[in-house]
């Protein structure tokens, strides 16, 4: 880092580290690029820069892009009717608002409907995502208020596919992906194989990072035009001048109070600001910020919870805006704080002690439950010398953990997770597991699971008693409830009339 002074300021970049751990907003990464080159990688345990990781709405930006390449190739036009695209979905008799409606209106969030509609409700639907946009009354003429929604962004996604004839992933790939050397990344599609609009997109960083660099360079990659020309001027544009994601009651966005503070404005698919600085930002502090003023680009990963993540984009705005300035610097405070981000990038990439290492070992017991919110139906405890098997059946059917005592297992699992994930159910997930004992006669058992593709960390309390179990699950960050009512579960007896319960060996 001896050769970063000059391209960065870093005692805003430690005041911000400093402010994000004060305030319990886990950084997963933090990258900066300036000038060509990443000057700042930070990564946080468990989260190696060679996973991919859950962005959310930044996906919304992505979608974007495929709006500007199928503009740019004549197979659709800003100002087209969406009712155009989208005619066997449509009821018999489309309103008039409805029918007003053009692309250009989606791609700035001012579709006129009342609501704004979430991924976390959408994602639970068994028919087409599309439908729950037509199913909502368009109140006011398109063009007018702004109201973010992730299902607008969907119906981006389903005319691009429309128009096009393949899903906006595969349409990007040649376009946008394979320039930019993105050959690592999953996009979720909705049950009618339209790829999700406004969310559902995992990719590296590094390779969102490449996603800021290239409109940094106004959609130019290696010497090589890849955005459509002019696409970035459009996109980041200021066409809504004050833009507020609006009010979450767990189950929609509803407009914000008239006189609620807004610190940015709306382009097509990017927040932006007065100043130039535009962004595309997902729930839980996934960030591409990009100032064309400085050159410079930052992207951040991470796990904020409700009432903090929504302050991150400001934090990055006035931190960095300080950082690329260079009229303000200070060489020995620079010095200092250059000093202690090179200890935080240190300490960040250490991993996370598991545990006190007392063992039951031996112990051994299966348990039945009624229906509950957990949607647990079994669970089976085996205690081994070093390690914990945990199998448990749900809704989505056998899944079998392995947990390590003392230490972390890395495995895959596609146990049901949706109730505390903001709604999102891979079919499997990457994972990290380790148990623990506690209680003064080691009756409860602690599993923590990292989620190493996203934001998410389960936690389970599972205490014993003689001939029954209670499960607590909790997680760290979620749009909803951050915990689940207690499941309780009875011993399940053999059928000779015994117990499946051996001999504990405290260790």
């Amino acid at each position: 880092m001896e050769n970063e002074l000059p391209a960065l300021g870093m005692r805003p970049v430690h005041e911000l580290l400093t402010e994000l751990a004060a305030r319990g907003m886990r950084l997963h990464s933090l990258l900066v690029h300036r000038h060509g080159r990443t000057i700042l990688d930070l990564w946080q345990w468990p989260h190696e820069p060679g996973l991919k990781h859950k962005i959310h709405s930044v996906t919304k930006s992505f979608t974007g892009a495929a709006v500007g390449f199928a503009e740019d190739e004549g197979l659709l036009r800003l100002d087209d009717p969406v009712v155009y695209y989208l005619g066997d979905k449509l009821p018999a008799e489309p309103g008039e608002n409805l029918s007003r409606m053009r692309i250009r209106d989606l791609l700035t969030m001012q579709t006129g409907h009342r609501r704004g509609l979430s991924g976390a409700t959408t994602r639970l639907r068994r028919s087409g995502w599309v439908d729950e946009f037509l199913e909502e009354p368009v109140i006011e003429p398109p063009g007018r208020v702004f109201l973010y929604s992730s299902t607008t962004s969907h119906v981006l996604s389903a005319i691009v596919q429309k128009a096009s004839g393949q899903p906006v992933d595969e349409y990007l790939r040649p376009r946008l992906f394979d320039p930019l050397g993105i050959t690592d990344f999953d996009w979720e599609h909705d049950p009618d194989g339209v790829a999700s609009g406004g969310n559902g997109l995992s990719l590296r960083p590094r390779d969102l990072l490449s996603f800021g660099a290239l409109h940094l360079q106004n959609g130019i990659w290696d010497g090589q035009r890849v955005l459509p020309a002019g696409w970035v001027q459009k996109a980041s544009a200021l066409h809504v001048r004050r833009a507020i994601s609006g009010q979450w009651n767990g189950k929609e966005l509803e407009p914000p109070d008239p006189d609620a503070v807004a610190d940015s404005g709306y382009g097509y698919q990017f927040w932006t600001t007065e100043d130039c600085i535009y962004s595309a930002s997902g729930i839980f502090g996934q960030e591409c910020m990009v100032f064309p003023d400085h050159g410079g680009v930052v992207v951040v990963t991470g796990a904020m919870g409700d009432g903090t993540y929504h302050d991150l984009p400001g934090m990055l705005r006035r931190a960095f805006r300080a950082a690329f300035e260079p009229t303000c610097r200070d060489a020995d405070a620079d010095r200092a704080a250059r000093d202690a981000i090179q200890r935080t990038v240190a300490a960040a990439r250490i991993a996370e002690a598991p545990g006190p290492f007392a063992r039951r070992v031996g112990f051994s017991s299966t348990y039945d439950f009624n229906s509950n919110e957990q949607g647990l139906s079994s669970l089976a405890v085996e205690v081994r010398a070093d390690s914990v098997s945990v199998v448990l059946e749900d809704e989505r059917g056998r899944h079998a953990v392995e947990h390590g005592i003392g230490r972390w297992m890395k495995q895959e699992t596609g146990a049901s997770v949706w109730r505390l994930h903001h709604s999102y159910q891979d079919p499997s997930a990457l994972i990290l597991a380790s148990a623990e004992w506690s209680g003064s006669d080691l009756n409860v058992l602690c599993l923590t699971w990292h989620f190493l593709e996203s934001p998410f960390i389960d936690r389970f309390t599972i205490t014993f008693a003689a001939d029954e179990v209670t499960v607590l699950r909790q997680v760290n960050v979620n749009s909803g409830p951050t915990a689940l009512p207690a499941a309780v579960g009875k011993l399940r007896v053999r059928p000779d009339g015994g117990i499946p319960l051996t001999e504990d060996e405290h260790v």
